[in-house]
C-alpha cells in the first residue's frame, strides 16, 4: 500500500527560536514512522519531508502550496497512518475518510507484506 503518514508540522503557541526546532522534531517523528512502514513492506509518503523545501527557500513559499501540495499526494495513497492531531492532519484524515481510504493509528494495526522467496 502507499500510506500517506499524516500528522503535526507546524508548531503552535512557541517563540520563534523555538519553531524550526520543533518542526524538526515533527519531521524526524514522521520519518520514523515512514520507516516503520516500509519496514512492513509498504511504501510511505512522508508530506513532513517538505520541511527542507521550507528551509532552502529564498522566500517563503505560501502555506496554499504546502496544503495543495499534501493533498495532491494523498489522492494517490491507499492508506493513512494518523500520527496525530493538527489542522491540517486532521483535514488530511477527514479527506482520507470520505474518499474510503483505510485509516491507521498504530503501526501494529498496519499489516505485514508477506513476500514470496525468490529463487
Amino acid at each position: 500500500m502507499k500510506i500517506y503518514v499524516a500528522g503535526p508540522y507546524t508548531p503552535t503557541g512557541v517563540s520563534l527560536h523555538d519553531a524550526a526546532w520543533l518542526a524538526h522534531k515533527n519531521t524526524v517523528r514522521a520519518i520514523r514512522a515512514g520507516i516503520r512502514i516500509i519496514r512492513k513492506g509498504h511504501v510511505p509518503f512522508i508530506p513532513h519531508l517538505t520541511h527542507y523545501i521550507h528551509l532552502e527557500t529564498d522566500s517563503p513559499l505560501p502555506a496554499s502550496f504546502y496544503r495543495r501540495y499534501d493533498l495532491t499526494w494523498l489522492r494517490y495513497c491507499d492508506a493513512v497512518f494518523f500520527l496525530g492531531p493538527s489542522i491540517g492532519a486532521n483535514k488530511e484524515r477527514k479527506w482520507a475518510e470520505q474518499h474510503g481510504l483505510r485509516i491507521f493509528h498504530n503501526i501494529s494495526e498496519i499489516p505485514t507484506v508477506r513476500r514470496k522467496a525468490s529463487r
